[in-house]
């Protein structure tokens, strides 16, 4: 009711319209309109939300029109909702990325919008009040379904074949036998993949996992360093999307360039496809690094200019 819409209000009826921040306000659950002092009728508002005392003075036909007005803004305001649910358990959340579609088809039924972020493990929908808690507790007891109903396997696979395990893969494994994987990050030391699913359904999910841990010829190739030129190196291949030139000089061969850290002693490219097509991505690595070994230099400056050189003015 601020900005724009109480000018328009204070220009369509001409009576003044006050109100207090909120910090100053008494919230004592009375919203109330004023005419001056004289008349006090309540409000629409929603309970759970503290509310704050709205005084409008000026002649009373005025004062009606105006507070018809402002109950039409609350109800408008009230009768929409956005909320969230937030941190959905890792091993919940790609069943319910399964859901998505029926999950979006019962939203628009409701008359409500439904948005999934798998990245931050939040689903948000917003819209009509009521359509939306329907919709928030019945995504709350799916997950909550799930949760007691899933159970695990565990599998130990060398680091190397967790490549084929994520990105298209988590989708394929799904859909062909219901069961999700979870693959620790390529950082970790751990080479333990979880695969989550109902009982019954376990045993075909591990035929999927090493169908696809055992599809494609992997090659890992060691940067030759020291650690400080390797480093240099992969740091480079990252800045110039290495990776995505490879690939597109290699249909069918994907190229996972290592994280960068300080604390690492070695850095490995993975390079996966076809044997007789990684071999020849493998080829044209080894004759990049050899252009470009040597061809690195450490710069200490002072830290004032690295929000300057790291900016725009890095890409010239």
């Amino acid at each position: 009711m601020i900005g724009a819409t109480l000018k328009q209000i204070r220009d369509q009826t001409g009576v003044r319209v006050d109100i207090p921040k909120r910090e100053a306000s008494n919230t004592n659950g009375q919203t109330s309109v004023v005419n001056s002092g004289k008349a006090t009728p309540s409000l629409d508002e929603d309970e759970d939300e503290p509310t704050i005392p709205i005084t409008v003075t000026g002649p009373q036909p005025l004062v009606h029109e105006a507070r018809t007005l402002l109950n039409q803004i609350i109800s408008s305001k009230i009768s929409k909702v956005t909320t969230r649910i937030r941190n959905i358990p890792e091993n919940v959340l790609p069943f319910t990325i399964a859901q998505k579609t029926s999950l979006l088809s019962t939203a628009r039924d409701a008359g409500v919008n439904l948005a999934l972020n798998a990245l931050s493990r939040e689903i948000t929908v917003s819209g009509d009040r009521e359509g939306a808690i329907r919709l928030v507790e019945l995504i709350k007891g799916l997950i909550e379904s799930l949760k007691t109903s899933l159970t695990s396997l565990k599998l130990a696979l060398p680091k190397r074949q967790h490549r084929l395990l994520v990105g298209d893969a988590v989708q394929q494994i799904m859909a062909a036998s219901k069961c999700a994987i979870i693959v620790p990050s390529p950082d970790d030391l751990s080479d333990e993949i979880t695969i989550w699913g109902q009982g019954t359904d376990l045993s075909g999910g591990l035929t999927e996992v090493m169908q696809h841990a055992n599809s494609k010829y992997i090659h890992e190739f060691p940067v030759p360093g020291p650690v400080s030129i390797s480093r240099n190196l992969v740091t480079f291949f990252k800045y110039i999307s290495y990776d995505e030139t490879l690939k597109d000089k290699n249909p069918g061969v994907t190229a996972f360039l290592p994280t960068i850290a300080q604390d690492k002693s070695s850095y490995t490219i993975d390079l996966v496809g076809e044997k007789p097509d990684v071999d020849s991505a493998v080829r044209q690595v080894s004759e990049a690094i050899g252009k470009l070994y040597g061809a690195t230099k450490d710069i200490t400056i002072d830290w004032l200019l690295h929000r300057i050189i790291i900016g725009k003015n890095s890409k010239k």
